[in-house]
Protein backbone atom coordinates (compact mmCIF):
# COMPACT_ATOMS: atom_id res chain seq x y z
CA UNK A 1 0.00 0.00 0.00
CA UNK A 2 1.02 3.08 -0.78
CA UNK A 3 0.93 6.43 1.81
CA UNK A 4 -2.22 7.96 1.65
CA UNK A 5 -2.08 11.02 -0.56
CA UNK A 6 -4.52 12.88 1.55
CA UNK A 7 -3.42 12.13 5.10
CA UNK A 8 -5.70 11.84 8.21
CA UNK A 9 -5.48 9.28 11.33
CA UNK A 10 -7.30 6.70 9.82
CA UNK A 11 -5.43 6.19 6.44
CA UNK A 12 -1.93 6.46 8.21
CA UNK A 13 -2.91 3.43 10.19
CA UNK A 14 -4.28 1.49 7.40
CA UNK A 15 -0.95 2.58 5.76
CA UNK A 16 0.66 1.29 8.94
CA UNK A 17 -1.42 -1.63 9.20
CA UNK A 18 -0.59 -2.73 5.70
CA UNK A 19 3.42 -2.70 6.19
CA UNK A 20 3.34 -4.25 9.88
CA UNK A 21 0.96 -6.23 12.22
CA UNK A 22 -2.02 -4.60 13.67
CA UNK A 23 -0.65 -4.30 17.50
CA UNK A 24 2.80 -2.95 15.92
CA UNK A 25 0.64 -0.31 13.62
CA UNK A 26 -1.82 0.44 16.58
CA UNK A 27 1.60 1.19 18.91
CA UNK A 28 3.11 3.40 16.09
CA UNK A 29 0.14 5.62 15.16
CA UNK A 30 0.05 6.02 19.06
CA UNK A 31 3.01 7.59 19.48
CA UNK A 32 3.43 9.71 16.17
CA UNK A 33 0.33 11.26 16.83
CA UNK A 34 -0.17 11.41 20.45
CA UNK A 35 -3.28 9.51 19.95
CA UNK A 36 -4.85 6.97 21.70
CA UNK A 37 -6.64 3.88 19.95
CA UNK A 38 -10.14 5.09 20.34
CA UNK A 39 -8.95 8.25 19.21
CA UNK A 40 -7.30 6.71 15.75
CA UNK A 41 -10.94 4.93 15.21
CA UNK A 42 -13.38 7.97 16.31
CA UNK A 43 -11.43 10.73 14.92
CA UNK A 44 -10.78 8.66 11.50
CA UNK A 45 -10.94 11.61 9.06
CA UNK A 46 -8.91 13.96 11.20
CA UNK A 47 -5.77 15.63 9.10
CA UNK A 48 -2.24 14.68 10.24
CA UNK A 49 0.47 17.09 9.83
CA UNK A 50 3.40 16.55 7.50
CA UNK A 51 5.83 16.50 10.57
CA UNK A 52 3.89 13.93 11.93
CA UNK A 53 3.19 11.80 9.03
CA UNK A 54 7.13 12.08 8.52
CA UNK A 55 7.55 10.65 11.76
CA UNK A 56 5.23 7.50 11.23
CA UNK A 57 7.22 7.06 8.24
CA UNK A 58 10.28 6.65 10.09
CA UNK A 59 8.69 4.62 12.94
CA UNK A 60 7.10 2.07 10.38
CA UNK A 61 11.03 1.90 8.47
CA UNK A 62 12.55 1.32 11.48
CA UNK A 63 10.49 -1.36 12.60
CA UNK A 64 10.25 -2.97 9.21
CA UNK A 65 13.75 -3.32 9.68
CA UNK A 66 13.84 -4.85 13.05
CA UNK A 67 13.92 -2.45 15.89
CA UNK A 68 12.12 -3.02 18.53
CA UNK A 69 8.62 -1.03 18.88
CA UNK A 70 9.52 -0.84 23.17
CA UNK A 71 12.90 1.19 21.52
CA UNK A 72 10.94 3.19 18.68
CA UNK A 73 8.41 4.53 21.73
CA UNK A 74 11.16 4.21 24.45
CA UNK A 75 8.19 2.38 26.61
CA UNK A 76 7.49 -0.49 28.24
CA UNK A 77 4.28 -0.95 30.35
CA UNK A 78 5.34 -3.85 33.15
CA UNK A 79 3.33 -4.57 35.79
CA UNK A 80 1.64 -1.46 36.84
CA UNK A 81 3.35 1.09 35.19
CA UNK A 82 4.96 2.36 31.79
CA UNK A 83 9.00 2.30 32.21
CA UNK A 84 11.39 4.49 29.62
CA UNK A 85 13.20 2.27 27.67
CA UNK A 86 16.55 2.31 25.56
CA UNK A 87 18.68 0.28 24.08
CA UNK A 88 20.72 0.47 27.05
CA UNK A 89 18.45 -2.00 28.54
CA UNK A 90 16.45 -5.18 28.22
CA UNK A 91 12.69 -4.48 27.46
CA UNK A 92 10.56 -5.36 30.45
CA UNK A 93 8.60 -8.77 29.46
CA UNK A 94 5.86 -10.57 30.87
CA UNK A 95 7.09 -13.10 31.69
CA UNK A 96 9.15 -11.16 34.24
CA UNK A 97 6.06 -10.26 36.19
CA UNK A 98 6.11 -13.31 37.65
CA UNK A 99 9.76 -12.47 40.16
CA UNK A 100 7.97 -9.12 41.15
CA UNK A 101 4.79 -11.50 42.34
CA UNK A 102 6.79 -14.24 43.85
CA UNK A 103 8.57 -11.94 46.01
CA UNK A 104 5.80 -9.07 46.94
CA UNK A 105 4.40 -11.57 49.95
CA UNK A 106 7.73 -11.62 51.90
CA UNK A 107 8.02 -7.79 52.22
CA UNK A 108 6.72 -4.71 54.02
CA UNK A 109 7.82 -0.87 54.33
CA UNK A 110 10.96 -2.10 56.61
CA UNK A 111 12.46 -4.56 54.39
CA UNK A 112 15.65 -3.89 52.52
CA UNK A 113 16.00 -5.27 49.05
CA UNK A 114 18.41 -5.70 46.37
CA UNK A 115 17.75 -5.73 43.00
CA UNK A 116 20.86 -6.76 41.25
CA UNK A 117 21.53 -5.88 37.26
CA UNK A 118 18.26 -3.77 37.14
CA UNK A 119 18.15 -2.31 33.73
CA UNK A 120 15.30 -0.02 33.34
CA UNK A 121 14.09 -0.22 36.81
CA UNK A 122 10.68 -1.90 36.36
CA UNK A 123 11.76 -4.74 38.98
CA UNK A 124 13.23 -2.47 41.50
CA UNK A 125 10.59 0.29 41.44
CA UNK A 126 7.60 -2.37 41.49
CA UNK A 127 8.85 -3.46 43.87
CA UNK A 128 9.03 -0.33 45.93
CA UNK A 129 6.01 0.93 44.61
CA UNK A 130 3.80 -2.47 46.00
CA UNK A 131 5.73 -2.36 49.35
CA UNK A 132 7.09 0.21 50.26
CA UNK A 133 10.37 -1.26 51.13
CA UNK A 134 13.88 0.59 50.97
CA UNK A 135 15.33 -0.79 47.47
CA UNK A 136 18.79 -0.26 46.25
CA UNK A 137 18.63 -0.79 42.47
CA UNK A 138 22.02 -1.82 40.88
CA UNK A 139 23.84 -2.47 37.04
CA UNK A 140 26.87 -2.47 35.87
CA UNK A 141 26.10 -0.34 33.17
CA UNK A 142 25.80 3.47 34.54
CA UNK A 143 23.14 4.05 31.40
CA UNK A 144 20.78 1.84 31.96
CA UNK A 145 20.96 3.36 35.49
CA UNK A 146 20.81 6.66 34.31
CA UNK A 147 17.49 5.24 32.84
CA UNK A 148 16.41 3.37 36.05
CA UNK A 149 16.77 6.81 37.56
CA UNK A 150 14.50 8.62 35.23
CA UNK A 151 11.78 5.93 35.91
CA UNK A 152 12.02 6.61 39.85
CA UNK A 153 11.91 10.35 39.04
CA UNK A 154 8.83 9.68 36.76
CA UNK A 155 6.95 7.77 38.59
CA UNK A 156 8.06 9.46 41.97
CA UNK A 157 9.08 6.09 43.73
CA UNK A 158 12.01 6.84 46.37
CA UNK A 159 14.78 4.40 45.55
CA UNK A 160 18.76 4.15 45.51
CA UNK A 161 21.10 3.37 43.26
CA UNK A 162 24.45 2.13 42.89
CA UNK A 163 27.15 1.15 40.05
CA UNK A 164 28.45 -2.13 40.61
CA UNK A 165 29.39 -5.21 39.11
CA UNK A 166 27.05 -7.86 40.72
CA UNK A 167 27.91 -7.80 44.44
CA UNK A 168 31.32 -5.93 43.98
CA UNK A 169 30.51 -2.47 45.81
CA UNK A 170 27.96 -4.03 48.03
CA UNK A 171 28.74 -4.31 52.06
CA UNK A 172 25.34 -4.23 53.28
CA UNK A 173 22.68 -7.08 54.05
CA UNK A 174 19.54 -7.22 52.92
CA UNK A 175 15.97 -9.11 53.19
CA UNK A 176 15.67 -10.09 50.34
CA UNK A 177 18.06 -9.78 46.66
CA UNK A 178 16.03 -9.98 43.43
CA UNK A 179 17.43 -10.51 39.98
CA UNK A 180 17.16 -11.57 36.59
CA UNK A 181 20.24 -11.78 35.30
CA UNK A 182 21.80 -12.38 31.67
CA UNK A 183 20.52 -16.10 31.42
CA UNK A 184 20.94 -16.99 27.77
CA UNK A 185 23.58 -19.40 26.80
CA UNK A 186 26.41 -17.31 23.94
CA UNK A 187 25.62 -19.68 21.29
CA UNK A 188 22.03 -19.81 21.59
CA UNK A 189 20.79 -18.89 18.19
CA UNK A 190 17.91 -17.14 19.89
CA UNK A 191 20.16 -14.26 20.88
CA UNK A 192 20.27 -13.30 16.83
CA UNK A 193 16.08 -13.67 16.70
CA UNK A 194 13.54 -11.28 16.99
CA UNK A 195 13.68 -8.13 19.45
CA UNK A 196 16.92 -10.05 21.08
CA UNK A 197 20.02 -8.43 18.32
CA UNK A 198 19.00 -5.02 19.39
CA UNK A 199 18.87 -5.18 23.27
CA UNK A 200 22.24 -5.21 25.59
CA UNK A 201 24.45 -8.18 24.90
CA UNK A 202 25.29 -7.54 28.52
CA UNK A 203 21.96 -7.93 29.95
CA UNK A 204 21.69 -11.45 27.59
CA UNK A 205 24.46 -13.67 27.59
CA UNK A 206 25.08 -15.53 30.45
CA UNK A 207 28.24 -17.39 29.17
CA UNK A 208 29.07 -20.99 27.46
CA UNK A 209 25.96 -22.52 29.74
CA UNK A 210 23.96 -19.43 30.34
CA UNK A 211 24.58 -19.66 34.08
CA UNK A 212 28.11 -17.59 34.82
CA UNK A 213 26.07 -14.70 36.06
CA UNK A 214 23.56 -16.96 37.82
CA UNK A 215 26.61 -18.93 39.53
CA UNK A 216 27.51 -15.38 40.96
CA UNK A 217 24.40 -14.19 42.43
CA UNK A 218 23.30 -17.19 43.56
CA UNK A 219 26.93 -18.53 45.24
CA UNK A 220 27.37 -15.27 46.63
CA UNK A 221 23.91 -14.14 48.25
CA UNK A 222 24.42 -15.46 51.38
CA UNK A 223 27.07 -13.13 52.63
CA UNK A 224 24.72 -10.29 51.42
CA UNK A 225 21.65 -11.49 52.93
CA UNK A 226 20.01 -11.72 56.62
CA UNK A 227 19.51 -14.53 58.81
CA UNK A 228 16.19 -15.48 57.14
CA UNK A 229 16.37 -13.49 54.13
CA UNK A 230 15.39 -14.66 50.48
CA UNK A 231 17.04 -14.82 47.12
CA UNK A 232 14.62 -14.97 43.67
CA UNK A 233 16.22 -14.82 40.73
CA UNK A 234 14.35 -15.53 36.81
CA UNK A 235 15.48 -17.91 34.74
CA UNK A 236 15.12 -19.73 31.26
CA UNK A 237 13.14 -22.41 31.12
CA UNK A 238 15.57 -25.21 30.61
CA UNK A 239 17.43 -24.17 34.00
CA UNK A 240 15.25 -25.19 36.83
CA UNK A 241 17.13 -27.95 37.87
CA UNK A 242 20.88 -26.43 37.43
CA UNK A 243 19.52 -23.52 39.42
CA UNK A 244 17.73 -25.34 41.96
CA UNK A 245 21.52 -27.42 42.27
CA UNK A 246 22.95 -23.89 42.79
CA UNK A 247 20.33 -22.80 45.24
CA UNK A 248 21.05 -25.86 47.03
CA UNK A 249 24.83 -25.75 47.12
CA UNK A 250 24.87 -21.88 48.42
CA UNK A 251 22.90 -23.20 51.69
CA UNK A 252 19.45 -21.98 51.10
CA UNK A 253 16.72 -23.89 52.34
CA UNK A 254 12.71 -24.02 51.64
CA UNK A 255 13.91 -23.79 47.84
CA UNK A 256 10.78 -23.29 45.41
CA UNK A 257 10.05 -22.66 41.56
CA UNK A 258 7.30 -21.26 40.26
CA UNK A 259 5.92 -21.05 36.73
CA UNK A 260 5.05 -17.79 34.62
CA UNK A 261 1.79 -17.22 32.73
CA UNK A 262 3.14 -19.30 29.86
CA UNK A 263 3.50 -22.33 32.40
CA UNK A 264 7.42 -22.26 32.10
CA UNK A 265 9.57 -22.99 35.06
CA UNK A 266 10.87 -19.11 35.62
CA UNK A 267 11.36 -18.39 39.23
CA UNK A 268 13.45 -20.19 41.63
CA UNK A 269 13.88 -19.08 45.47
CA UNK A 270 15.00 -20.03 48.54
CA UNK A 271 15.03 -19.12 52.35
CA UNK A 272 18.99 -18.86 54.12
CA UNK A 273 18.35 -19.66 57.48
Amino acid sequence: MLEPTTPTLGSCFAFARNKLDEADARALCEEAFSVDFSGLIADADAPVTNVQLKRLRDFVRRRSDGEPVAYIVRSKGFWRHEFAVTSDTLIPRPETEALVETVLPFLSSVSRVLDLGTGSGAIGLSIAAETGAHVLLTDLSCTALQVAAENAATLAINVQFRQSNWYDAIDESFDCIVSNPPYVASHDKHLQIGDLPYEPHLALDGGLDGLEALRIVVGEAPDHLRPGGRLMVEHGFDQADAVGTLFCAAGFQRIELLRDLSNHPRVTHGLLT
